[in-house]
């Protein structure tokens, strides 16, 4: 495995842990200007996903990613893994979820930055 599929993988779970410690600065600084997301019916820019994220400081997720599949490519990168999650609301009942997900990424000043991010629900099923 190459420095470079070392680094987008690290960059992938960093950015979970940071959404597991609520930490919206490192979420923000993990993402391009650009950034899109595309997860279920929902299409979000940068902002629209961490003022979202801020109102869910009272829930817990946990992602545990496996089955990588990164290239790279310059200073382009895209991964497509599987994504192990558990959601505990606030209020109601932890939720297991798997999703299989594409992350496009680009390198900016020697970081991996996250450009696009598709998620794809396979199995939602209460705990």
């Amino acid at each position: 495995m190459s420095d470079d599929e070392i680094d987008v993988r690290a960059t992938l779970t960093d950015w979970y842990t940071a959404m597991t410690a609520h930490d919206i600065t490192a979420l923000g600084d993990a993402l391009t200007e650009s950034f899109l997301l595309i997860e279920h019916d929902d299409l979000l820019d940068r902002a629209q996903l961490l003022e979202m994220l801020s109102g869910e400081a009272d829930d817990v997720l946990v992602a545990d990613l496996s089955d990588f599949h990164v290239t790279v490519h310059g200073d382009v990168a895209w991964s497509t893994h599987r994504n192990h999650e558990v959601y505990t609301p606030a209020v109601g009942e932890p939720l297991r979820l798997e999703f299989l997900e594409t992350v496009v990424l680009v390198r900016r000043d020697g970081r991996w930055l996250i450009d696009r991010y598709h998620a794809t629900r396979l199995s939602p099923a209460t705990l």
